[in-house]
């Protein structure tokens, strides 16, 4: 908030009692309502008298000198520890007890129902539904992290998709290691490049190999001591000069959760150079594009498949049919695929000997965007007997038998050439649409774009990020949910595995 606040801090020494308190997060969050006071900075350094203020759950403190001695104050029933402590907007004033202590006695029933008894102002004799389940653990650490407006962001939006809840076992505690939301940033590329976390299936193992079983607080942890994370890798602490968890700082003392505890450090961990690299030559599909003024600037998946086969000597034909096409009003953005027939192809109909304008306009345009299907397919994505629209209205009927894939007369000869994460492209050794009998007259007006986005991963079918995780829409961290495409502009993959392991090879660069 942007308002004034106090809050009366209780020290570590207060916590007796509290323990049980934790398994109750509702009471935690009364609890904390109960210690602030929003809309003014509390100065107790010259209080001579009683003065009351109102907190936050609507509670009432009463600040005044002690009986003992005028120079010392007393809130409610804590000693005044530290008067002023000026935090930015806002002061802390260090009180050595709870403000309202009644509320901590927790007593559970013989039948261990979960039930509060309390004075009556705060879920009285009401029972708490997630006092026996595991995945309160997993709820709590949420709620506190949804409590820290911004530095935990990123972790926080991948552990609420995460499946980490469902592997915690009954009547265990646990412990996470928490990455800052600079961890994660020095992952992403400045400007382009390829981002691990656009991996689902790696973001999830991240994940959970940042929670261990038990509750360790910093002061117990030993120099040198191993632990195993929940998919048994070793994470190693080091206390000198300073407490390490696999070479992490950490960042912040303990944060006890219910049933366990919260660490908050400086790196990400199980991921290094050598990590990200690998992944990255196994997923060149979510690397996210340089932005490119020519050929095309509004169309980046086009401009970017050009340039590709311009290097590669096997399409001099199609690229200089496409150097002088109107193509790029009809593949405008990204989320595409191009089956791109090679030289020999053209060579069979006789294309070869045709002008490089020959296929610019009218039904020669038609058949160069009868090459074209809207949304990225991958080769799990082309069944047999699969029907795919083209943009030049046509019907392309996939065949699938004994490990060759046609597309109505072709045979694809080269599978998932990712042009980053903009589409994708598959070598054929036939002309779609077209033979040597019936060669166009390129007089025809070219077909109107009427092609709709087809059951396949494109950007107006992307999962989006949720709003309530957005609320510094451009800043750093909303573009380290995912690849940091814009959903608008760039095909988000971010749910779609590469299938074919031969393929990780023939990615653009």
């Amino acid at each position: 908030a942007d308002e004034p606040f106090t809050i009366f801090a209780p020290q570590n020494t207060a916590r007796d009692r509290t323990e049980n308190l934790l398994h109750l997060p509702e009471l935690v969050k009364n609890l904390l309502l109960d210690h602030v006071v929003l809309g003014s900075r509390i100065d107790l350094t010259n209080v001579t008298s009683e003065t009351n203020f109102t907190t936050m759950s609507g509670r009432t403190v009463t600040v005044k000198p002690a009986k003992e001695s005028v120079t010392k104050l007393k809130a409610n029933d804590a000693n005044v520890i530290k008067p002023k402590i000026e935090i930015p907007n806002g002061i802390l004033i260090v009180v050595d007890g709870y403000l309202f202590p009644e509320d901590q006695l927790i007593r559970r029933n013989s039948t261990s129902q979960g039930k509060l008894v309390d004075d009556g102002s705060h879920f009285a004799g009401k029972e708490h539904p997630r006092v026996r389940s595991n995945t309160t653990f997993v709820e709590n650490v949420m709620e506190v992290l949804g409590f820290l407006k911004s530095g935990v962001r990123v972790f926080q939006h991948f552990l609420s998709r995460s499946n980490v809840s469902k592997l915690l076992k009954e009547d265990e505690e646990y412990t996470v290691f928490v990455p800052t939301d600079h961890a994660f940033q020095r992952w992403h590329p400045i400007d382009w490049g390829f981002y691990p976390f656009s991996v689902p299936e790696f973001t999830e193992s991240v994940i959970v190999n940042h929670f261990i079983k038990g509750r360790l607080r910093q002061d117990d942890i030993k120099d040198g001591q191993i632990v195993k994370s929940l998919e048994g890798k070793d994470i190693i602490f080091r206390k000198t000069p300073s407490l390490t968890v696999n070479g992490a700082t950490v960042v912040k003392g303990d944060t006890p959760v219910s049933k366990g505890n919260m660490m908050f450090i400086g790196e990400v961990l199980f991921v290094s150079e050598s990590v990200v690299s690998k992944l990255h030559q196994q997923h060149k599909d979510k690397e996210t594009p340089p932005l490119l003024a020519f050929p095309w600037v509004g169309a980046q998946f086009l401009s970017h498949a050009f340039l590709a086969l311009e290097r590669d000597k096997r399409f001099t034909h199609i690229t200089r049919f496409l150097n002088l096409a109107d193509l790029a009003p009809h593949v405008s953005g990204t989320g595409y695929t191009f089956f791109v027939p090679i030289d020999t192809a053209f060579e069979e109909i006789g294309l070869d000997k045709m002008p490089d304008n020959y296929l610019s306009t009218g039904d020669g345009l038609r058949i160069l965007l009868n090459h074209f299907v809207k949304g990225r397919l991958y080769d799990k994505d082309l069944m047999d007997k699969k029907q795919l629209a083209t943009l030049g209205n046509e019907t392309i009927i996939v065949k699938r038998e004994k490990g060759k894939v046609t597309i109505n007369e072709a045979t694809i000869v080269e599978s998932e050439v990712f042009v980053y994460n903009l589409g994708t492209m598959f070598y054929i050794d036939k002309v779609l649409f077209t033979n040597s009998n019936s060669l166009p007259n390129t007089s025809t007006a070219p077909p109107e774009d009427t092609s709709t986005s087809t059951a396949f991963t494109t950007a107006a079918g992307a999962e989006k990020i949720p709003e309530e995780l957005i609320r510094e829409p451009g800043s750093m961290v909303d573009v380290l949910y995912a690849d940091g495409a814009n959903s608008e502009n760039v095909t988000e993959a971010a749910t779609t595995v590469v299938t074919s392991p031969a393929a990780v090879n023939n990615t653009v660069e």
